[in-house]
């Protein structure tokens, strides 16, 4: 065979593909009904109704719109409840403001980005280009780490104290201004260094730049409050009333979940990773030295077991995914069986190790479990809440199949009094760095 293809080489295609008259009815099929409406199974549907023999109650749901901010809503849907129960109130009735941790949460991201460059021994554009230092400097996306030390830093407010505004839900533009601004002190930061500026004047000029990101969020998210009054019915009707409470305050009175304790917990079937390492992103973070993304990777059975434990004590649990394949909107299934892309296409899915070392599946949206389904020790299938409205799904949330969990989850976060000796004893280890652009 040559190098290039042959137009003998259609030609036989063509007559090859002719030969089989159940390809043109696929193609009919396909063709005017579009890929998944051809291929979906809709005995796998009925196979996964949302039925769940461990549940937590319903609560408020939230739509993060275009904001990208589902790392935010998972984080604000694990720790509701707790917060809800404390405060005596309906979980349906408690919102907490994602605008506010995303306002910190892009500035660290600015510091951090700063203090990063700073500490650079080689300035060189080429190793920098070639680190990906400035990849993911102030872009919208986050980790479970961010999320705890916002929290811990600032503090959380009642999302009346600050709501959305018209450009928190819609990411592009700030994260292109934001972003581009971050990388353009960056340039004057490199510049200082290549100048031999001593280590005190990049930091007057770093102070300088992040009072410029302050005044640029607060004219784009509008400014955060510092003292708030917050009044609420609880659960007796009765009408409670807080006055002068900080973020900081309320965060502490009301949830008596310690995020420190929750560990992350990934399954990444690399061949460049092993079970029982603890790993670390290079690089990434938003507060600076106490947000480094690890964690430790294990079997799944083992997270689905951890999984099950946290819920059966009604807490959620934050999950790491890619759930852009196999998935119906209209059903909210997520089942690898969902399409029969083999009886209609004649393709094998990659699993879970192919797709991974292939750069085929990534970590691209965090949601929360709030349910399972378990028969003889088994999770059959698992309920996930999702943070992008009610309108499609099931009431807003996915059911998604134990298989699509082997395939498809990549990192969860579980309260470490659920993990073995054994398990807590790995997380001692050195970490081991990786690059920016790994899938986790």
């Amino acid at each position: 065979m040559n190098e290039q293809i042959s137009l003998q080489q259609i030609n036989n295609f063509s007559k090859e593909y002719n030969k089989d008259t159940a390809n043109k009815i696929i193609e009919n099929k396909i063709t005017q009904n579009g890929i998944e409406s051809a291929c979906i199974n809709q005995d796998v549907i009925k196979e996964n109704p949302p039925i769940f023999n461990i549940e937590l109650p319903e609560s408020k749901r939230y739509h993060q719109k275009d904001s990208h901010k589902c790392w935010i809503f998972a984080g604000i849907n694990m720790i509701k409840h707790n917060m809800a129960e404390n405060l005596n109130i309906d979980s349906r009735n408690l919102a907490l403001s994602d605008n506010y941790i995303a306002f910190f949460d892009k500035l660290e991201k600015s510091n951090h980005t700063y203090e990063n460059v700073i500490a650079l021994e080689n300035t060189d554009l080429t190793y920098i280009r070639k680190e990906n230092i400035l990849r993911f400097c102030a872009s919208e996306g986050g980790y479970w780490q961010y999320f705890v030390e916002i929290l811990n830093k600032y503090g959380i407010v009642p999302i009346e104290v600050m709501p959305n505004v018209k450009e928190s839900i819609n990411y592009e533009k700030i994260d292109a201004i934001f972003t581009e601004k971050v990388k353009k002190d960056v340039i004057s930061l490199l510049e200082g260094k290549k100048q031999k500026e001593s280590l005190e004047k990049l930091r007057e000029i770093k102070k300088q730049f992040l009072q410029e990101n302050y005044n640029l969020l607060a004219k784009i998210l509008g400014e955060p409050k510092f003292n708030f009054d917050y009044e609420y019915k609880d659960k007796n009707n009765q009408i409670i009333t807080y006055q002068n409470m900080t973020p900081i305050a309320f965060k502490d009175k009301f949830l008596t979940l310690n995020l420190k304790d929750f560990i992350s917990i990934g399954n990444l079937p690399m061949h460049n990773k092993k079970y029982g390492k603890l790993y670390a992103k290079k690089y990434l973070g938003n507060v600076h030295e106490k947000s480094k993304v690890t964690f430790l990777n294990l079997p799944v059975e083992d997270l689905k077991q951890l999984v099950i434990q946290q819920l059966k004590d009604k807490i959620p649990v934050w999950l790491g995914i890619y759930h852009k394949k196999f998935r119906d909107k209209k059903s909210g299934v997520l089942d690898v069986r969902l399409y029969d892309y083999k009886e209609m296409l004649d393709v094998t899915p990659l699993n879970k190790k192919e797709a991974l070392d292939t750069n085929d599946i990534w970590l691209d949206h965090a949601m929360t479990f709030c349910g399972v389904h378990v028969v003889n020790d088994k999770p059959i299938r698992w309920k996930v809440e999702d943070s992008k409205g009610i309108q499609e799904k099931v009431n807003g949330y996915y059911v998604m199949n134990d298989n699509y969990f082997d395939e498809f989850v990549l990192n969860v976060i579980i309260h470490k009094k659920y993990l073995s000796a054994e398990q807590l004893s790995l997380l001692e280890q050195e970490p081991i760095e990786i690059e920016i652009t790994d899938s986790f």
